[in-house]
């Protein structure tokens, strides 16, 4: 009698580590497959080699403020998905975007030094100058190809991914970005100018939607 019941509890608990495993495998699909969809929008918008309208602002001088485009060409996109120590939100995903960047601060008339230009001191006149070829200095020469990279975390009681933050591969904040999000950081202040939630549009789409 005791052989059967442990027979049958054994039996039991191979059954439900199965029903465990197929639970976690099916969701652990599911997370993959609504990250994959993430990643596709990010990649769709940045093959289309977008243009940013920024503000920068030393912070020890606040009140100077330099406007300019920069544009970014895609090099490389990927992605990956990560486990976490926490039970509300198990999964830690990220996606890498590769950027050449391009801008055109030459042809402005601020600056924060007296070697080089930081752009424009009125945002419309960096706007005017948006598709200015000649204005356009390619920075790839000098700093490389920049990864930004897009943080998320996989929230259980959703079943949603949350854009977290962007940062940098060494984790440092990706301000450019961020202050479109509407949190500010040392040199890039949030840009309220109706000029710029106009120019920047799709970028505050784009990540509102993440």
């Amino acid at each position: 009698m005791q052989r059967k019941v442990l027979l049958f509890c054994f039996s039991l608990n191979i059954i439900l580590a199965g029903v465990v495993y197929a639970a976690d495998s099916a969701r652990e699909d599911t997370v993959i497959r609504s990250f994959e969809t993430i990643m596709e929008k990010v990649a769709t918008f940045f093959r289309g080699n977008p243009k940013l309208l920024t503000k920068v602002s030393p912070p020890e001088t606040p009140n100077i403020q330099a406007y300019s485009i920069t544009h970014f060409q895609m090099n490389r996109i990927s992605h990956d998905i990560l486990t976490s120590n926490s039970i509300i939100t198990p999964y830690i995903g990220y996606i890498d975007v590769d950027t050449e960047v391009a801008d055109n601060k030459p042809c402005g008339n601020q600056g924060f030094s007296k070697i080089e230009k930081e752009g424009w001191s009125k945002i419309d006149d960096a706007i005017r100058n948006a598709d200015s070829t000649a204005c356009f200095v390619i920075r790839t020469p000098q700093i490389g190809v920049i990864r930004h990279r897009f943080m998320f975390r996989y929230h259980v009681k959703t079943g949603i991914w949350g854009l977290s933050e962007i940062v940098y591969p060494d984790g440092t904040i990706n301000g450019r970005f961020m202050a479109l999000l509407g949190v500010p950081s040392p040199w890039f202040p949030v840009m309220n100018e109706s000029q710029a939630l106009t120019y920047n549009k799709e970028w505050i789409q784009l990540l509102k939607s993440l």
